[in-house]
């Protein structure tokens, strides 16, 4: 039988794939489930980013037709989404574990903030694209790669929306249909959580039985999250992850003045 941390971790595996089906912003569950099941910062934030890859190769096959679309676009973000997570990767293992300690509220915070405004955000790149009458480039501007590699460093060293920051990147550069750059997004996600995962397997940084019972919790989650996603209000579950978020920055702040 399962104890009573794995019982929270499967429970947030679930949740957190409900979300990531409906709205996005899983990770800002299975992380500090991870940690309250007794894992150091360092190794929740690893072991949730080994768990949750599991399921983004199905995210790219899901959008593998529109994948010639932006065929152009995958090597130059991709290479840089590689080496970027890999540095994020190595600087998280390679950095004290206090530095970690000591900004993962700001990133909580600034992930939530993220997931607030994404609304916002999209409705943003709707406008632009049916206001815009330039044809989108063929290829990233060199800024916009730098901008790609700042996002994947993020995301290997934490990774609580990237999927939002790209967006916004990619809209910035000139792309306007939303499915080409949601595709788009999924394999600048994949490349740069595959880089930083291999790393942290490498350096023996998960935890392999907790992040089994994450998998089996989310394995359902995604099922139901996929066949009820129309039927669960976007906005509740936005709420009650941006309440999530924001109770779980606030306690760390408090921990670090108390």
């Amino acid at each position: 039988m399962p104890d009573h941390a794995e019982w929270i971790v499967l429970a947030a595996g679930f949740l957190a794939a409900v979300m990531n089906a409906v709205a996005g912003g899983g990770t800002m569950l299975t992380f500090p489930a991870l940690m309250a099941a007794g894992l150091p910062g360092v190794l929740a934030n690893t072991t949730s980013t080994v768990a949750l890859f599991l399921g983004m190769p199905g995210s790219v096959w899901a959008f593998r037709h529109r994948l010639r679309e932006v065929r152009a676009w995958i090597i130059p973000l991709g290479t840089v989404s590689l080496l970027g997570g890999l540095a994020g990767g190595w600087l998280l293992l390679a950095l004290p574990s206090t530095y970690f300690d000591a900004v993962v509220p700001w990133l909580l915070l600034m992930a939530t903030t993220l997931f607030l405004l994404n609304p916002l955000i999209q409705r943003w790149l709707k406008k632009k694209r049916g206001e815009s009458h330039d044809a989108e480039p063929d290829r990233p501007r060199p800024w916009g790669m730098a901008f790609q590699a700042g996002v994947a460093i993020y995301g290997g060293y934490f990774g609580a929306g990237i999927g939002i920051m790209m967006l916004a990147g990619l809209g910035l550069l000139g792309l306007r249909d939303l499915n080409r750059m949601n595709a788009l997004k999924a394999v600048l996600a994949l490349c740069c959580n595959a880089a930083s995962v291999v790393y942290f397997i490498a350096c023996g940084s998960v935890d392999w039985r907790l992040a089994g019972w994450l998998v089996a919790g989310s394995i359902p989650g995604y099922f139901f999250g996929a066949h009820f996603a129309q039927r669960i209000p976007a906005v509740a579950v936005r709420v009650i992850v941006a309440v999530i978020g924001l109770g779980i920055a606030a306690v760390l702040f408090w921990r670090q003045v108390a």
